[in-house]
């Protein structure tokens, strides 16, 4: 397995573009831990991305969007040691980031969420290559669009997940309505994240890298997976009940 993984991360143009659908089953099998920093960076094409050499000319500026961040750093991962000391590395990496991106994307600006997205990033690799990543998610991925100010995107995202769970669990979906349960108040910030604050660490890891394999299609397919595997519990509880579920 680590022969495989080698090969393909060395060789990884050349079987992209030889045997796409391998690197797809062989994601979906299961990703060693040891390659996960390196293939994040080849399926979001880190390499030949500018947005290294961007990030060290935007880490010397000042965003309009520092007091928020620096306000919202505590709240990410708190408990991770990466980022649990006040002002330490960790944070610090986060705020670096996140304020890079800001000024890279000012339509964008700034949103709660983002964080979450940029900690799992720089728990596997440095400041530059998490910031390459970031910006091919958010503009590659096309999350951008859901982080924009008229949010018309997200409330998209959330309508097609809606559909699909009156499509696939149409009891849930009826209990959701009797408890005017509405998607908004759970699945946006499922969208924002792209789930990694709903499920634990290890799992999050998994769900960015089916994500970056194959999109946004695989956020819905777990978020309809998760609601599934806790829909009997689901199904005995109360709206005020039902968000304090953590899956």
């Amino acid at each position: 397995e680590w022969m495989t993984w080698n090969k393909l991360i060395n060789n990884w143009s050349t079987y992209m573009k030889q045997n796409p659908t391998w690197i797809k089953n062989l994601i979906r099998a299961g990703v060693p831990v040891h390659f996960r920093p390196l293939l994040w960076q080849c399926l979001t094409k880190v390499e030949t991305s500018s947005a290294k050499l961007e990030y060290i000319q935007l880490i010397k500026m000042t965003s309009p969007c520092e007091k928020v961040i620096q306000r919202d750093i505590t709240r990410t991962y708190p408990e991770h040691e990466l980022f649990k000391e006040k002002h330490g590395r960790g944070q610090e990496s986060l705020f670096n980031v996140i304020k890079a991106y800001s000024l890279y994307d000012r339509e964008v600006g700034y949103c709660q969420g983002i964080g979450f997205i940029v900690g799992l990033l720089l728990m596997h690799m440095p400041e530059e290559e998490a910031f390459a990543v970031l910006v091919s998610i958010m503009q590659d991925y096309s999350m951008r669009e859901m982080y924009k100010s008229d949010m018309y995107h997200l409330a998209l995202r959330m309508y097609q997940l809606e559909y699909m769970i009156q499509e696939f669990l149409p009891e849930l979906c009826r209990h959701f309505q009797a408890e005017t349960m509405n998607i908004s108040m759970y699945a946006s910030s499922w969208f924002l994240t792209l789930l990694t604050t709903q499920l634990p660490l290890n799992i999050a890891c998994r769900t960015m890298d089916l994500f970056l394999s194959e999109g946004m299609e695989m956020i819905f397919r777990i978020s309809i997976a998760l609601l599934e595997m806790h829909q009997d519990e689901l199904m005995l509880l109360s709206m005020e009940d039902m968000l304090k579920v953590t899956f």
